[in-house]
């Protein structure tokens, strides 16, 4: 099990790695290469990618046949309302009058077999809102949503409650279970208190500075050599030690987060949950295990930016740097060269 969570966990950095370099090179791109890079996406069965290529030129250039395109990877992809919301755009947006009439054909196929969400509030008092991912919804009834991880927030004046939910495009109703409590108020800021102004200082009388004879036929010393290059060297094994650390860190969160995934399957097989108090641990479970896959990530981008910091400190701080400086005195001159090897 551990073994295997590591090997994910190191694929998880590595993709994350290559996602980053890819980022920046597809910056560039037109909205035709983008839609170009998401039809040979979509072709080699890689649909998710081919979704965020889509979006992308859809975002530099909007046009209907590339939503119609997106639309149906939204559909391949598991998020069904998200391609019902789109087919139902372009059915009131598409001047061709055939594709009006199959956009919301397809809209309302979608719409009917979307999973749901089914909220129940432990309470329900005056002014409640209801949010999911952010999006208010009707307070009454259920919600229409995509597969995946979907954050539920419900507020109140006084109140407030969050729970999570992760849809299963196999579920057609998914519970999700809001305990509204007491909100605490913050405490207002206290009162800034006037400061008195300190006394003025009396001034000092001004000495006069005593010019020290140079000595007779001494040369300066010579500029100390720097020691940026032990620092550069020590620096970047700091850096790339701590880098190393944040991947370990990232592995472990992924560990634990894998094994938050397994209790949630223990306790609902199949999705299935005995009682509202297993289905309300079951969701705190999932929450804690999205929640520490997240921080895996993002620790492991970190590790590796640390990492290849420190390796260029420490490749880099093997140059050499030399100075030289010539100097003349009443009676004598000299000529200082300094070099770090």
């Amino acid at each position: 099990m551990h073994h295997r969570s590591m090997k994910t966990a190191a694929q998880v950095l590595i993709s994350a790695t290559l996602l980053a370099h890819a980022a920046v090179a597809w910056a560039d791109e037109s909205a035709a290469d983008a839609y170009k890079r998401g039809q040979a996406a979509y072709k080699a069965g890689r649909v998710h990618e081919a979704c965020e290529a889509y979006e992308a030129s859809d975002k530099l250039e909007a046009k209907i046949e590339t939503e119609l395109s997106l639309a149906e990877c939204y559909e391949n992809d598991g998020r069904p309302m998200s391609a019902a919301r789109l087919y139902r755009t372009l059915s009131e947006k598409d001047t061709n009058a055939a594709r009006r009439k199959t956009s919301a054909a397809k809209a309302t196929k979608l719409e009917a077999k979307a999973p749901k969400l089914r909220i129940l509030v432990n309470q329900r008092p005056e002014g409640l809102v209801i949010k999911v991912d952010g999006t208010e919804v009707p307070a009454t009834g259920d919600v229409r949503v995509d597969a995946g991880p979907h954050e539920v927030v419900a507020t109140a004046p006084g109140f407030e409650g969050r729970a999570n939910a992760a849809v299963d495009k196999d579920r057609a109703i998914v519970d999700v279970i809001v305990r509204l409590e007491p909100k605490a108020e913050p405490a207002p800021p206290p009162e800034p208190t006037a400061k008195p102004e300190p006394a003025p200082t009396p001034a000092k009388p001004e000495t006069p500075a005593v010019m020290q004879p140079e000595p007779k036929g001494s040369m300066p010393a010579p500029p100390a050599e720097s020691s940026s290059r032990g620092h550069r060297k020590r620096n970047g094994a700091i850096i790339g030690a701590a880098g190393v650390g944040a991947l370990v860190g990232a592995t472990v969160f992924f560990v634990v987060s894998q094994g938050k995934f397994d209790d949630e399957h223990t306790l609902c097989p199949g999705s299935q949950c005995a009682n509202d108090t297993d289905l309300a641990q079951a969701n705190s479970l999932l929450d804690d295990g999205h929640t520490y896959c997240g921080i895996s990530i993002g620790m492991g981008i970190g590790g590796v930016a640390l990492v290849g910091v420190g390796t260029y400190l420490i490749l880099t701080s093997k140059k050499k740097s030399t100075q030289m400086s010539f100097n003349v005195g009443h009676d004598s001159a000299g000529f200082v060269y300094t070099g770090r090897f």
